[in-house]
């Protein structure tokens, strides 16, 4: 079988599909999933600005990450495996304001075919959030602001709390936004990014494309980091989240707030109190609470490092798992090797 993406991949996240075999994507964890038997395999992709990186992942095991480079180029994915069936995943580990990836196509050049690629996960979950949930910092030394090389979506807590509960999950995220106003104090939110495949002023997101069963929100951080007006954003949060259920069929919706400061607690304590009182008891308080610099590290910039990334994703996890009775993926008693 030769290669199609209509065929042989199955795309998680926000792509444009403009061009039905060259699927474009910018939002962070944004991943391609095929199956294949043969022993090695190469990709042909297209970066926007050179600066993103993506994960790599085979037979479930995250083996390696590399930097596209600006234009179209070949990549060798990965090579000298045992000849047979074997999985690929691609995610997408930096922000949407660092670029974008338009995939090709994948090739299988010692031999072999392409198979049916792995079925979607069960359950399907969408995160919003600012530069935390875009993972940006979480390997940087604390006084290295800016390196795109170490941002990493993938192990950022969006990302271990979907694979803890086994799920799918999209990721709009963008640094340094929030509900109502960016962290220098501009009237910029995400939400305004909600009705775009790729954000604001771009082609309309097809909503029937994906239904997700859990929204995480955590947005906030970056609005409390310059005076607000309390009332203005909670009137923005509870929109937001107004329009997200009229786009969906009820889904889960979980509030987060954490953990770079905490200061706008109160204010999202009151927007779900605002839904809990009209009897929708689907929009939860999650407290994320704050880093612990001493037992968890800094990341870069003040950004929660590796080691608050997974404390957080665990939190979320279980605590969503013991709102909805969704089960979660146990820690493996043999150790898997590569």
């Amino acid at each position: 079988m030769d290669f199609s993406f209509k065929q042989c991949a199955r795309l998680m996240g926000r792509f444009d599909r403009t061009e039905e075999e060259r699927p474009r994507c910018g939002w962070v964890n944004s991943a391609v999933f095929l199956a294949f038997q043969g022993t090695a395999i190469h990709m042909t992709a297209e970066d926007s600005h050179g600066q993103d990186y993506v994960e790599i992942v085979v037979d479930g095991i995250a083996r390696n990450w590399i930097n596209l480079e600006k234009g179209v180029h070949d990549y060798i994915i990965q090579q000298g495996l045992p000849d047979g069936e074997h999985t690929l995943e691609i995610h997408k580990r930096t922000g949407i304001l660092t670029g974008s990836i338009t995939f090709h196509s994948f090739s299988l050049p010692n031999g072999g075919m392409f198979l049916n690629p792995p079925i979607p996960k069960k359950i399907r979950l969408e995160y919003f959030g600012d530069s935390v949930t875009d993972g940006a910092g979480i390997g940087h030394p604390h006084d290295l602001r800016e390196a795109t090389n170490l941002d990493d979506g993938y192990m950022s807590y969006a990302g271990i709390s979907a694979r803890l509960l086994n799920a799918e999950y999209q990721t709009l995220a963008i640094c340094g936004i929030g509900v109502l106003q960016d962290a220098m104090g501009n009237m910029n939110g995400l939400p305004v990014h909600f009705l775009g495949t790729l954000g604001n002023d771009t082609a309309p997101w097809d909503f029937s494309q994906y239904i997700p069963d859990g929204i995480v929100i955590n947005l906030g951080q970056n609005d409390y980091s310059t005076p607000i007006d309390d009332d203005e954003y909670m009137a923005a949060y509870i929109g937001f989240i107004k329009d997200i259920l009229a786009k969906y069929q009820n889904p889960y919706v979980f509030c987060c707030v954490g953990t770079m400061n905490n200061n706008y607690l109160a204010s999202v304590t009151k927007a779900v109190a605002h839904f809990n009182k009209s009897g929708n008891n689907n929009v939860f308080l999650v407290d994320l609470g704050l880093i612990h610099p001493e037992v968890e590290g800094w990341g870069g910039g003040f950004h929660p490092g590796f080691q608050t990334h997974y404390r957080m994703g665990c939190e979320l996890a279980s605590f969503i798992a013991d709102k909805t009775g969704w089960e979660l993926l146990k820690r493996p008693s043999i150790a898997t090797k590569c």
